[in-house]
């Protein structure tokens, strides 16, 4: 669990008490949104492993998938006998310790932390502010997510129009945590992240932590608007071909 929780809050990391109930086919489960940045990262970790799993997919609106856990947020990962794991980044580190621990744990490479930390902390928050830069994009977007993810007919028409009003609220107080203007925020965040990119991956030859939490956040922006931001950029955008190669996210 984190060090950092409260008492009597939901904590990241694994938790207590096994849910063997919780599996579909009686593997390991990841409850999701089909869209979510964080829901990415681990997919992207579980498709690179060829590892088997099941997936829920919870209905945006009113979660009812989640009501049995106290974390309450996606992605969940239930293992195999039932081990509850959250928080993206958490999930990362119990797959790979539990796979072939081919990267640092939390805490033992403090260039791996910093990079998984950004994921979460700056390139999640530059996106969302370049996504929902307008009500036009932020109207495309959920356009687009409300068809994907696990929505009822009637909350995706309420949440495409409501919620396109609601994320561009949100993608403007995320613009406002950053000095320049979204777009340029974002190739700002993407030069400052090609500097952890060494050789191939974060990891070097193979990817680590970081390669898996920032091309997580970065795959649910493509097809939206401001990826090609990304696309354009002349190390990201190769390190990006590669993992999802690698992945097959």
């Amino acid at each position: 669990m984190s060090k950092d929780s409260i008492e009597g809050e939901p904590t990241s990391g694994v938790q207590d008490g096994l849910f063997p109930e919780r599996l579909v086919d009686g593997l390991p489960t990841m409850y999701c949104f089909e869209t979510c940045p964080f829901c990415f990262k681990v997919k992207a970790l579980l498709g690179s492993r060829g590892i088997e799993y099941s997936k829920v997919e919870v209905d945006p609106t009113f979660k009812t998938q989640l009501k049995w856990s106290e974390w309450g947020k996606v992605p969940i990962y239930v293992d195999s006998d039932g081990t509850q794991v959250t928080d993206s980044n958490y999930i990362l580190h119990y797959i790979d310790s539990n796979d072939s621990d081919s990267f640092p744990r939390m805490g033992e490479d403090p260039e791996q932390d910093r990079w998984m930390d950004f994921s979460n902390k700056v390139l999640g928050k530059s996106i969302v502010a370049v996504i929902y830069t307008s009500y036009r994009t932020s109207l495309q977007s959920l356009d687009y997510v409300t068809r994907v993810d696990n929505f009822s007919f009637g909350s995706r028409i309420i949440n495409k129009w409501l919620g396109a009003f609601i994320m561009r609220m949100v993608g403007k107080s995320r613009a406002e945590m950053f000095e320049l203007p979204p777009r340029e925020n974002l190739q700002f965040q993407l030069d400052e992240m090609s500097t952890g990119i060494k050789g191939d991956f974060f990891g070097g030859e193979q990817p680590n932590g970081s390669d898996y939490a920032n091309f997580g956040i970065l795959r649910s922006m493509q097809g939206l608007n401001g990826f090609d931001i990304v696309e354009g950029h002349n190390v990201v955008s190769p390190w990006y071909g590669r993992m999802q190669q690698h992945s097959g996210v």
